[in-house]
């Protein structure tokens, strides 16, 4: 049985989504995140960090294994699978795009909410760098969806690990997907997936 610990954000939906292309049962536990749930000392066995989502699967012999963060699951599972992962050259291509969703965008992202729409105080240098940084993400990908229908090439981890950020980002204004059509043409592919329609609806 695989528990997943989740939330309705970019990085809880990149683990429904993987587990829903995979056609894997899982039950889901809705993380408080107003209540702190994720800083609790039972959350903090699963993810030392608080770190969400994550998973705890149940193994044969009463064994459990613990996996925290998107990265980490959306990894694991399609090795464990041989699913969503390329073999071959395209595999560089589908881990390096996977990590760029994990270590750039994502994190970019975030940044850029906290100090242009949270932050009690506006810091311009603050904004402007992080909007530079979030723009430099997005050519990118417009550049590289330009040359291929997914990211590796096929569907991939590497598009659910970008694909939960952007579609945020492009119900938020500002002409996203105007600015650039290839991730336009590819966003709308992927949004149109079944399996992505439902990762998108957990937690309900």
């Amino acid at each position: 049985m695989i528990t997943l610990y989740t939330s309705p954000t970019p990085n809880g939906h990149k683990a429904s989504i993987l587990l829903e292309e995979l056609g894997l049962k899982y039950r889901v536990h809705r993380l408080d995140l107003a209540a702190g749930e994720t800083k609790s000392p039972e959350y903090l066995k699963i993810s030392p960090i608080g770190k969400m989502p994550a998973i705890v699967e149940e193994l044969p012999g009463g064994v459990q294994r613990r996996l925290f963060g998107s990265g980490a699951i959306l990894m694991h599972f399609a090795e464990h699978t041989g699913r969503l992962l390329p073999q071959g050259e395209a595999r560089g291509e589908a881990l390096s795009w996977m990590m760029l969703g994990i270590s750039d965008l994502g994190p970019t992202a975030m940044d850029m909410f906290r100090f242009s729409v949270r932050a009690p105080e506006k810091i311009p240098y603050a904004i402007d760098l992080f909007k530079g940084e979030l723009l430099r993400c997005y050519q990118a990908l417009d550049n590289r969806l330009a040359e291929e229908e997914y990211l590796a090439g096929e569907y991939s981890i590497a598009d659910i690990s970008c694909f939960t950020f952007i579609a945020v980002a492009a119900t938020m204004g500002g002409r996203l997907l105007e600015r650039y059509p290839h991730v336009k043409r590819w966003h709308d592919a992927i949004i149109a997936r079944p399996a992505v329609q439902r990762g998108l609806a957990v937690p309900e």
